[in-house]
C-alpha cells in the first residue's frame, strides 16, 4: 500500500534580499550543538532517524526552502517542541536565523565569511554570547547535570572557575590534553577563540 503523498508547498520566488545568513557558520553550529549531542539527532545515533550534523540531514527534518511557517524543522523548534529538555530551547536570535535562512532558500554555503569583532571582548557583550550559541545546548545550568558533566557555563561563576584552570580556552582550542568543544562539532572560528583569548589575557572581568 502506497505511503501517505508529501505536498511540498510551491516555491515563492518573492524573496527578502536577506544574504546575510550563512549555512555553515550560522546555521549547523545551531542544530550540532543543540541537536547533535550524543543519543540524539547525530551521525551515530540518528534518533527517530534523523541526522542533525550535515546538510543533507537537516533537510531531511521537513525543510522546504522559502516556507519557513511549513518547515517542520522550524516549526517544530519554534513551539519548543525540539530541542527536548534538558537542552534550552532555541532563543529568539537562533530562531531568527533558522527562519531567515530557510526563508531566503535553505542554502548550503559553506564560504561564509566570518563575522566577528577582535576588540569587543567584554563578557557581556562578547564573551556570553559566543558560550550561549556555542555551548549553552550542553552547559546550560539546567542541561549540565545530564550532558554537560556538570560544567556550567550560563553564569560568570561557572565560566570563571573554568578559567581559572584554563579548560575554556584549551577546550576550544582543541589542544593537546583537553577536551575538544563542542563535542562533535566543529571549532570554532578563529576569531571567537580569539575574542575568548583576549577576555582571558585582559583577566576575565564580568563586565
Amino acid at each position: 500500500m502506497p505511503g501517505p503523498v508529501v505536498i511540498i508547498p510551491p516555491v515563492d520566488t518573492t524573496q527578502t534580499g536577506d544574504t546575510s545568513v550563512c549555512f555553515q557558520r550560522d546555521i549547523l553550529p545551531i542544530f550540532t550543538n543543540s541537536c547533535g549531542m550524543s543519543g540524539c539527532h547525530n551521525a551515530t545515533t540518528k534518533a527517530k532517524g534523523y541526522d542533525l550534523t550535515s546538510y543533507a540531514g537537516i533537510m531531511n527534518k521537513g525543510v522546504f526552502p522559502y516556507h519557513p511557517n511549513s518547515s517542520g524543522l522550524y516549526t517544530e523548534c519554534l513551539s519548543g517542541k525540539m530541542p527536548v529538555s534538558p537542552v534550552p530551547k532555541l532563543d529568539s536570535t537562533k530562531l531568527s536565523l533558522v527562519f531567515r535562512w530557510i526563508n531566503m532558500g535553505a542554502l548550503n554555503d559553506t564560504n561564509c565569511a566570518p563575522i566577528c569583532d577582535t576588540t569587543k571582548i567584554n563578557y557581556s557583550t562578547g564573551i556570553a554570547p559566543i558560550l550561549s550559541f556555542y555551548c549553552y545546548s550542553c552547559h546550560s545550568s539546567s542541561s549540565a547535570a545530564k550532558s554537560g558533566a556538570g560544567i556550567i557555563l550560563d553564569t560568570y561563576t561557572g565560566v570563571s572557575g573554568q578559567v581559572s584552570t584554563g579548560k575554556l580556552l584549551g577546550d576550544i582550542q582543541h589542544s593537546t590534553g583537553f577536551n575538544a568543544m563542542p563535542v562533535g562539532g566543529s571549532q570554532l572560528p578563529d576569531c571567537k577563540i580569539i575574542q575568548v583569548k583576549k577576555w582571558i589575557l585582559a583577566g576575565a572581568q564580568n563586565n
